[in-house]
């Protein structure tokens, strides 16, 4: 074809976000987002090029360097490129404006992200003929509501002009296509420095001003790739040829582009229109269907099969994998055997584990972790990894209002609420932070919308929620808390009918009805119902003053107690003076404006804890955690009691209560010290998992008399089965009250060890390995498996254990010396590290 040239200058709009087209335009501003195999703004450079047109002000925005980066002076696509930049967003008419000093005469207004073929020669001639200011290309549209809207009259004149109408206010399907010639004049219609529009305000103004405005109806293609599924309708275009573009490839048959130094398997299946980039590997049996794209760099593995889908640069697909009108960024991994599917949007730099699915229309921001087998159901947004499951050790946990979310929880609320079943009872309640109340009314209305009634106790400490299960005969119960290790977290925990966390059966019921959106939703007149119980607090107080011995009261102990301004405010201070305790209490605020923080990581709060107990001669510090599950103990002098020491001194305090030989419970990572106490009174310890479940379930199975961990959560199940830390901190009172002995004294005949633990970054795909080996070279060392691996070794041991909730392996380790625990860490870390070597060399 022979092209009309007619020389004029052009400005190309480059400097919009593309929010829309995230998150493709996180990283890169939309008019880089290839179409084809190369971006948008390049189709228009050449096609202003063809027709003549190489004299370009391109004016720049978001991400400004990375398209002055790629595009340079324009000299490699025979254009002459000037840059114009806007400091803040100036609109479309502002731009033009801000670039005026480079426009000598009429000029040509091109949007970057458009994807057209009109025939700028012809558009220009006609503008000419019209003798308007300015002219507008002009297209029908069946979504006019988008667009700024037209009419024309018999001479081609535009008459009326309104933008983004109303369905109302719609008088045409005739819209404006972003593409104008314009005279030099039109710019003293434009403020300067100064927000302003073409649309908005300039040709409304042009009208009211009787300024001719001349429409161009253009009858070839045109697109504005404002979505995803636009973005993929203009790839799927190119390939069938429904718009005329220069596409840099060899065309090596008939609806097949392919790139230089292209390295493809004899038994590969590529079916055109397609096109492969350059540098792309593929390997045997890949099936690379019609419309698809593959960007230069690519692996693809054996067996693997894309389908109408668009794989941007240095992207590695790996075996087995399946991609179905999908788009996936530069630069991401796709897991052997995992599945993308239709509309998916996957952006750059994400991991997907084996086997993950994505299921329809789902977007993935960039840098995000896919599990190995995980289900993607929901938009990654916020966070780093979506994990296959929701649940870990210690319930539900996320950054507050990144990855647990109001939708994520009224969704978690509808799977539990679906999984009871419509007309069930859920008894719900949380700490006092703000955000555990917006997730928990998130939590409500996803209960209400599978039928379910809902308790809700507002602010109450978790072990008065659990027992409250049990008291109003419900099928399950939520607690939504803030950890002490972390504010930026949330914890959500589901409770069966008992008020035990749930089990891990019932756990992947709900999974399964989170990941599968299985969810039912009840009629409106069968919506579950609020209800607002009373009196728990009194029944708690009554139920547990009757468990502790009556001679604490007379013990007159002193205690300086430290509420964290949690929910222990509420029914600690009242308990321990019930028992006769002399009680002094520090951050006891229950307003919503009381001040936030976390324990232990607030050593401020706790070293004032400390200091105060000295000052005041006190016999024990104790400090909660926002949900009084847990405590922190302090001595008479002030010294902090670990929780290993903790943990030996109330199984101790319990086993003096009982006749000899009775069980204690406690995981597999808590220290040998509870061994050889529990010893001196025949006792038996029994080891169990880590996480809340293991450690109720073992108890109460094993008729155990006391049950505990490390991080200062302690059951009593003579009063009930849940770790409770107002009824720890009484029962060491009272056995303090018992010996009459000060607790540092008391602490001086438990043995002392050393532990320490380090977490070491480890993929995901690589446990089972990682665990063989280990074990393998354990070989004549005895070891239990009951949790992880745990070595035992010379007077000491290592626990070595992948984790629930991150991509790390978990060391932990115990021995009589400083020097021997951090050899065991050094050595143990160092075989680890040696087979990601192995494995990275291999790989």
């Amino acid at each position: 074809m022979v092209w009309k040239r007619v020389v004029m200058q052009a400005v190309v709009l480059a400097g919009g976000v593309g929010t829309r087209l995230r998150p493709l335009t996180v990283n890169i501003p939309k008019p880089l987002v290839p179409v084809g195999g190369i971006p948008i703004m390049e189709h228009t450079i050449r096609l202003l090029r063809r027709h003549g047109v190489t004299d370009i002000v391109v004016s720049l925005g978001y991400l400004s360097e990375k398209i002055e980066q790629y595009f340079g002076d324009g000299s490699r696509l025979g254009v002459n490129l000037t840059y114009s930049y806007e400091k803040t967003p100036l609109g479309t008419a502002g731009a033009v404006k801000h670039a005026q000093k480079y426009i000598s005469g009429p000029f040509l207004v091109a949007s970057g992200d458009v994807l057209t073929d009109i025939d700028f020669s012809n558009f220009i001639a006609e503008h000419r003929r019209g003798g308007a200011l300015a002219s507008i290309a002009l297209t029908r549209s069946v979504s006019p509501t988008a667009f700024g809207i037209v009419f024309i009259n018999n001479d081609g004149f535009i008459s009326r002009f309104l933008e983004k109408p109303s369905w109302g206010e719609v008088f045409s399907d005739i819209i404006n296509a972003g593409l104008y010639v314009m005279e030099p004049e039109i710019l003293d219609l434009v403020p300067e420095n100064r927000e302003y529009d073409f649309s908005k305000d300039v040709f409304p103004k042009m009208l009211t001003e009787n300024h001719n405005l001349f429409g161009y109806m253009i009858n070839t293609y045109w697109v504005d790739i404002g979505t995803p599924q636009k973005y993929l309708e203009a790839n799927y275009d190119v390939l069938k040829g429904s718009i005329r573009v220069e596409l840099p490839h060899r065309k090596v048959k008939d609806g097949l582009w392919i790139g230089e130094d292209v390295k493809i398997a004899d038994d590969c299946e590529i079916y055109p229109p397609a096109v492969i980039g350059d540098s792309c590997r593929i390997s045997q049996g890949v099936v690379i269907d019609r419309f698809s794209v593959i960007g230069a760099g690519c692996y693809v593995g054996e067996g693997a099969r894309i389908s109408r889908s668009v794989v941007w640069g240095n992207t590695s697909i790996h075996k087995s994998a399946s991609l179905r009108s999908c788009v996936i960024g530069s630069r991401c991994e796709v897991g052997e055997k995992s599945t993308v599917l239709d509309g998916a949007v996957i952006g750059d730099d994400c991991i997907l584990g084996p086997e993950s699915v994505v299921q329809e229309n789902i977007l993935i921001w960039p840098d995000k972790v896919v599990q190995k087998n995980a289900i993607v159901n929901m938009n990654i947004i916020w966070g780093v990894m979506w994990k296959k499951s929701l649940f870990g050790d210690y319930g539900i946990s996320g950054l507050a209002n990144l990855e647990i979310t109001p939708e994520f929880a009224a969704k978690l609320g509808a799977a539990f609420g679906t999984y009871l079943s419509e007309g069930s009872k859920v008894v719900i309640g949380r700490d006092t932070y703000l955000i555990s109340r917006m997730i928990k009314r998130a939590m409500i209305a996803g209960l209400q919308s599978a039928g379910v009634n809902v308790y809700n106790l507002r602010v109450l400490p978790t072990p008065l929620i659990e027992e409250a299960v049990r008291l109003n005969k419900a099928q399950g119960g939520i607690s939504i808390t803030v950890p002490r290790e972390n504010e930026n977290l949330i914890s959500v925990r589901m409770f069966d009918s008992e008020g035990i966390d749930l089990n891990e059966r019932e756990q992947k019921k709900v999974e399964d009805i989170f990941f599968k959106d299985a969810l039912k939703r009840s009629g409106s007149g069968a919506v579950g119902d609020i209800l607002y119980p009373t009196r728990f607090i009194e029944s708690y107080l009554e139920n547990s003053l009757n468990h502790i011995n009556t001679k604490l009261k007379s013990s007159k102990m002193r205690v300086v107690i430290d509420c964290a301004d949690g929910s222990s405010s509420m029914i600690a201070p009242a308990f321990l003076r019930e028992l006769g305790c002399e009680v002094i209490t520090l951050n006891v605020s229950l307003g919503e404006s009381a001040p936030r923080r976390t324990i232990p990581s607030a050593p401020d709060s706790l070293y004032n804890l400390r200091k105060t107990v000295k000052a005041l001669d006190a016999d024990l510090g104790a400090t909660f955690d926002s949900d009084a599950d847990r405590v922190l103990f302090v001595d008479e002098k002030g010294e902090v009691v670990s929780g290993d020491t903790s943990v030996a001194l109330l199984a101790q305090a319990v086993l003096t209560e009982f006749r000899k030989g009775n069980k204690v419970v406690v995981p597999v990572s808590t220290s040998q010290i509870v061994d050889i106490v529990v010893s001196k009174y025949d006792g038996k310890v029994i080891r169990t998992k880590l996480g809340f479940r293991p450690l109720a379930e073992t108890v109460i199975r094993q008729k155990a008399i006391f049950g505990g961990d490390e991080t200062g959560g302690f059951i009593f199940p003579q009063i009930h089965p849940f770790r409770d830390g107002v009824i720890s901190v009484a029962k060491l009172l009272e056995f303090l009250a018992k010996t009459g002995e000060p607790l540092s004294e008391i602490m001086k005949e438990i043995p002392s060890f050393y532990t320490f633990k380090e977490s070491i970054p480890t993929p995901l795909q690589h446990r089972g390995l990682i665990m063989r080996t280990i074990v393998e070279n354990a070989e004549g060392e005895p070891f239990d498996t009951i949790d992880g691996i745990k070595i035992y070794l010379d007077k000491g041991w290592v626990l070595i254990r992948p984790s629930s909730d991150e991509p790390v392996f978990d060391i932990f380790v115990e021995a009589r010396t400083e020097t021997k625990a951090k050899d065991f860490i050094k050595t143990y870390r160092k075989e680890i590290q040696e087979v990601l070597m192995e494995l990275e060399k291999t790989s």
